[in-house]
């Protein structure tokens, strides 16, 4: 009835973010950022495309180092439309309605959870005879999202902060004059801290202080990633690349204070700390890039990358209490995402960039969408450019502005309180990066 345990962690690794479909951040490149990533597996403008396609190390000469920085400044403004709170028990009528079961709308105030945030990476290439070699450090996935205490969804959320660091070493070859692999493996940790607000007046009249929940889960996963890229005339190429499901074991630690209404224990939720763990696949998934020359200074791009949200299907929470084991209501779907682009190289030291996508959502519909996880379809619109500081520095500079759909709620997780509403969602990203060739 009151699966608030499961409902941390579930929600925790599922999608959150407004940057892309999903949690997963594609902000890795600040050349890729000007082009909304456009072509990214197929475009090796310097060492960053081994995140999107590790065969396009074979494309940069000598040796490299990226380091950039996204700057992201999310909105993801909450207007409740009647959220409520059912009756905890079956048939609360008569007396039982007199004591406060039969339920009633929700208060509180609309609020924007979403806070401002940094993604770093860093990538280095080099090579040994025929041979090319590569390490990249990044953040594949991660968001803050912090409420006010008394939002009308305190009792879903007040802060979710996942962070995580992926490491990953690749090594590329080519094998024919057009034809080149690659192939990577990724360490990946990931922590998160979350924490929601508990109401007391399941079975008062209302005035007992809410209690408070307070979770932390970390994880270690590993993962590949492959990638082939085909250059069949000199200014086509193409890029297919897959990167692995990365399977996390997770373990933490559930927190509860403050609690004083029956109702919780009957379903054996108290004051205390209890474990918790659960599996969870991060999803797998697949990028077809094109890059098209015309002439010496122009090139085209294209995209299409499918995600593999429906691994998530069956997530199964396992807690060290009493409480039985639980599934998530979640229901997400396989989501693709689309984009076009165009450079232009407009002198030997400056390139112009520009891009524009379609990202899909996972979320399938209005009850699958939690305060944690207000994903919806959104728009890119990019620009950038890069210029040639000297021989052996390049800097690039990107910013993409980015607007979701409306997004409606209509989410419980314990059948007992309901968040309804409708979020709006857009986001600026700004991106920075320096090249240095050595």
């Amino acid at each position: 009835m009151l699966d608030s345990k499961a409902f941390f962690f579930i929600t925790a690794l599922l999608p959150f973010t407004v940057q892309a479909s999903g949690f997963a951040l594609i902000e890795q490149s600040a050349s890729g950022q000007g082009l909304s990533y456009a072509g990214a597996a197929a475009n090796a403008e310097d060492a960053s495309v081994m995140w999107f396609n590790p065969a396009g190390l074979t494309q940069i000469k000598g040796r490299q180092f990226v380091g950039a920085l996204h700057v992201i400044a999310p909105q993801l403004a909450f207007a409740d439309s009647g959220s409520y709170r059912e009756s905890p028990l079956p048939a609360a009528g008569g007396l039982l309605g007199a004591i406060g079961l039969s339920g009633g709308a929700l208060t509180g105030a609309n609020d924007d959870g979403a806070q401002l945030g940094a993604v770093p990476n860093f990538f280095w290439k080099t090579h040994y005879r025929d041979v090319d070699f590569g390490f990249g450090v990044n953040v594949p996935y991660g968001s803050h999202l912090l409420y006010d205490e008394n939002w009308v969804g305190r009792y879903h959320a007040v802060e979710t902060d996942l962070k995580t660091v992926n490491l990953n070493p690749a090594v590329a070859k080519q094998i024919t004059p057009w034809l080149a692999f690659g192939a990577g493996a990724n360490v990946q940790y990931v922590d998160l801290i979350l924490s929601q607000k508990m109401n007391n007046n399941l079975t008062l009249n209302g005035g007992a202080v809410d209690g408070d929940a307070f979770a932390q889960a970390d994880s270690i996963g590993f993962g590949y990633n492959l990638g082939i890229m085909l250059t069949p005339t000199d200014s086509t190429t193409i890029g297919l690349a897959y990167r692995s499901t990365v399977r996390h074991a997770a373990q933490g630690e559930i927190t509860y204070r403050g609690l004083t209404d029956i109702a919780y224990s009957l379903v054996n939720v108290e004051n205390g700390s209890y474990g918790l763990s659960s599996t969870v696949n991060l999803p797998a998934t697949t990028m077809l890039s094109v890059k098209q020359g015309l002439g010496d200074k122009v090139a085209l791009l294209a995209d299409a990358t499918l995600t593999e949200w429906r691994q998530f299907k069956e997530l199964v929470i396992e807690f060290d209490s009493e409480q039985e084991a639980l599934n998530s209501r979640q229901n997400f779907q396989d989501a693709w995402r689309y984009s076009i682009g165009a450079l232009y190289h407009s002198s030997p030291s400056l390139t112009w960039r520009t891009g524009f996508a379609i990202d899909h959502t996972p979320v399938p519909d209005a009850q699958s969408r939690s305060p944690r996880t207000p994903d919806s379809k959104r728009t890119w619109y990019s620009v950038g450019l890069g210029y040639q500081v000297s021989k052996s520095l390049k800097m690039d500079l990107a910013y993409s502005y980015l607007r979701g759909e409306p997004a409606p709620v209509n989410y419980t997780t314990d059948d007992v309180h309901f968040l309804v509403g409708e979020y709006a969602a857009k986001v600026d990203i700004f991106s920075g990066q320096l090249v240095w060739r050595y």
